[in-house]
């Protein structure tokens, strides 16, 4: 299965990237696009546009930006208003040092988002998450 991925605000993109395939090989997942958004309204575009083509849009970057580009306020703001997507649809991952990543589902779609961290983004990505998300994929 193919999943799209979108770095956002990111600065550590090869080393995430090579990390991630990496990770969801095992579990039958590959990059179908890899893009990078700028901004709250390019990261909407293309959130938008990659669960058109794929079932998994995985997002890097933006959760440790301070302001109104923080990748957790504006999916927050998505919440707010768009049908469908509430707060139970959200998972919570974490690592020891703190840093958080979070799984939204709606129906037979999921948007992962992750920390600009490979390390972070291993040990957020463990066996029960990975098992996770390919049931709910499937």
């Amino acid at each position: 299965m193919k999943y799209d991925l979108i770095f956002y605000i990111a600065k550590k993109t090869g080393y995430c990237e090579k990390r991630l395939k990496q990770i969801m090989m095992p579990i039958g997942l590959e990059p179908n696009r890899i893009v990078s958004a700028t901004s709250p309204t390019m990261l909407g575009e293309e959130v938008v546009h990659s669960l058109r083509l794929c079932r998994l849009a995985v997002i890097i970057g933006g959760l440790r930006s301070p302001d109104d580009d923080n990748l957790a306020t504006v999916l927050s703001r998505v919440f707010s208003v768009a049908p469908g997507i509430s707060l139970r649809n959200m998972r919570k991952i974490s690592c020891l040092n703190g840093s958080e990543g979070y799984i939204i589902r709606c129906k037979s779609q999921m948007i992962l988002a992750l920390p600009d961290d490979p390390d972070e983004i291993e040990e957020m990505l463990s066996h029960n998450v990975l098992e996770y998300i390919s049931q709910k994929l499937q």
